[in-house]
């Protein structure tokens, strides 16, 4: 039954309904202002474990005030039930756009990804992870504008007690390895999120196919995605790489913070020299529902409905809840919480009890958000104190200005030049933020050409490293590819005999090298697999030479002794041939022992 009233908001409609209760069309008529009301499911309000964990959700809210964050109005209880007034976005999400087919352009996607990392910047700087991008928390508004939602949302609705450790929260599909594990989260889980998300609006396509919850779980910890401009072939390299490292499976692998995404995206952009400006995103929604008062502006678009002509129609459609459940609940903080800290003069909505008054609002004033400090007494605008203060903070403000304009091509090989001076793979890994810059930026450069070879030098170096380690068994087993796979099995062979591994390498670059389709990994590794050959024949060839020396030796001796002993001479002439007929290398001297021990 629609409710008339929820606190100071008239009920207009119900626009949504889902695990976390239903979504309705508010109207503050002394405010003027339009929400998206949020009842929450009654049998939750009557615990008090729910109770305790909203109460610290709705202080993590008032934390976050940013124009790409869905903004909090209020929160109150009315007839038992509790409920929130937050910011009310005309458009849609980007899952419900997929789900009817939209096909997203590399540009707007990459300005959608520089407003998700601001947003995520602005959060992380307050200690707030979210833990749960997808598609489905982020909302695009008719103007063009991402906004992040449901801050706070997963751990919620987790479970019926404050989170505990060792447990998994999150929508499967776009969740970071670590979290996958029931590990401790940081900002760079929210990083690998977001680039999952990058990755479905490009490719059309899920980030893998899983037949249940525990195996996309299982693929998130170990199982590469296809390279993107695999299945998205117009997306620059530069691009494809920001989000192959945004998907790293090791968190010290990807970027260290949401700024530094974001400078890499808006650095990426400005190399292509027409970067889409904010706003200019737009999306053909249906007409919006008639029933709202004289005065208030009707919204544009019932937020789970968007219309996309039927040209664009994707591959990729969001998994069902069957198919794969969303969330398992749980988890601390990284500092072992359960929740954000909660401030003493905040207002308890878990005090509110079904005794107290019928219904009770609490309102978030802009003044609360942020959690912005009570206002002072204003001095005077023209004491000696503010005009040092002003000119320092505009000193400071030209430097951070200065030291953060992007190096010149020159500078910034110079830089490079710096780091990478003694010719080391150490140091060139060192250097390679600064050498995919000077690529992105610079790719006509004279020098581009060189900083290729040392990127592909590091990929490679780095390639190697790992499957070291995996042929080592210090390295957890992950998928690997055939040509890597016959490249750790020759690595086992020359540890035990050198030929033998010589023979094994020999073999697999025989096999792969031909391939049309042998580059990026598998080009490393037939790369590698000849480095390794030369190495080993060369030690293989200094080896055979110290032998055929000491079983020349040993026939001269023979020949010596055969003078009085020729049954001990034919001994060692046996011996000779039982031990080296085998061996291409000594085909000669075997030859020799077998003519000796034939003549009469």
């Amino acid at each position: 039954m629609l409710p008339e009233r929820l606190g100071p908001y008239r009920i207009v409609r119900k626009i949504g309904r889902g695990g976390m209760g239903m979504v309705f069309l508010g109207v503050d008529d002394t405010a003027n202002q339009t929400a998206a009301v949020k009842l929450l499911p009654g049998d939750m309000a009557a615990q008090a474990d729910f109770r305790e964990r909203f109460k610290a959700e709705i202080d993590t809210l008032r934390k976050l005030n940013h124009p790409n964050i869905v903004r909090i109005f209020g929160y109150g209880e009315q007839d038992d039930q509790i409920f929130y007034g937050m910011e009310y976005v005309s458009g849609s999400s980007l899952e419900e756009q997929i789900g009817r087919g939209r096909a997203f352009q590399w540009r707007e996607v990459a300005q959608m990804g520089i407003e998700v990392a601001r947003a995520l910047r602005h959060a992380h700087d307050r200690g707030i992870i979210h833990r749960d991008i997808k598609p489905g928390n982020l909302l695009l508004t008719d103007e063009g504008q991402i906004k992040l939602s449901d801050f706070g949302i997963a751990r919620l609705f987790g479970n019926a007690r404050l989170t505990g450790a060792g447990s998994v929260m999150g929508t499967a599909e776009f969740m970071a390895p670590e979290q996958a594990e029931g590990r401790a989260v940081d900002p760079r889980s929210d990083l690998y999120s977001l680039g999952g998300v990058l990755y479905v609006l490009l490719a059309r396509r899920p980030l893998y196919e899983a037949r249940s919850f525990l195996e996309m779980l299982e693929k998130q910890r170990s199982e590469k995605p296809l390279p993107l401009r695999s299945v998205a072939a117009d997306v620059p390299a530069e691009l494809e790489q920001i989000i192959h490292r945004l998907l790293e499976k090791d968190p010290e692998r990807r970027f260290a913070t949401a700024l530094v995404l974001e400078r890499r995206l808006d650095s990426m952009l400005e190399s292509f020299s027409v970067p889409p400006a904010v706003g200019t995103i737009r999306v053909t929604v249906d007409p919006a529902p008639v029933g709202l008062p004289p005065g208030v502006d009707p919204p544009l678009a019932d937020p789970l409905a968007v219309t996309v002509p039927a040209t664009q129609r994707s591959e990729y459609q969001p998994p069902s809840v069957a198919e794969v459940p969303e969330r398992l609940a749980g988890e601390e903080n990284e500092d072992g919480d359960s929740g954000p800290d909660v401030p003493a003069d905040k207002p308890d909505v878990s005090a509110v009890s079904p005794q107290d008054a019928a219904s009770r609002f609490i309102p978030v004033r802009p003044g609360e958000l942020d959690h912005a400090s009570p206002e002072r007494p204003e001095s005077t605008w023209f004491s000696a104190q503010f005009w040092a203060l002003t000119i320092g903070l505009l000193a400071l403000a030209i430097l951070a200005w200065y030291m953060l304009q992007p190096p010149t091509a020159d500078k910034l090989y110079q830089r490079i030049e710096r780091q990478t001076a003694d010719g080391s793979d150490d140091s060139l890994q060192q250097a390679e933020d600064d050498i995919r810059q000077f690529l992105a930026r610079f790719p006509a450069d004279p020098h581009a050409a060189a900083l290729n070879d040392d990127l592909e030098r590091i990929e490679t170096s780095r390639l190697e490293r790992r499957l070291e380690l995996q042929a080592k068994g210090l390295k957890r087993q992950t998928a690997l590819s055939p040509v890597e796979s016959c490249y750790i099995d020759a690595v086992h062979a020359a540890r035990i005999d050198p030929d033998s591994g010589i023979a094994k390498f020999q073999a697999m670059i025989d096999l792969f090298e031909a391939r049309q389709e042998n580059s990026g990994p598998d080009g490393r590794c037939i790369e590698l697999a000849k480095r390794r050959l030369k190495e080993l024949s060369e030690q293989s060839e200094n080896r055979h030479k110290e032998q055929l020396s000491a079983v020349e030796m040993r026939l001269r001796y023979a020949d010596e002794l055969a003078k009085t002993d020729r049954q001990r001479a034919a001994a060692i002439r046996r011996a000779v041939i039982v031990l080296y007929d085998n061996k291409p290398w000594a085909k000669e001297i075997v030859e020799r022992a077998r003519t000796a021990l034939e003549k009469p």
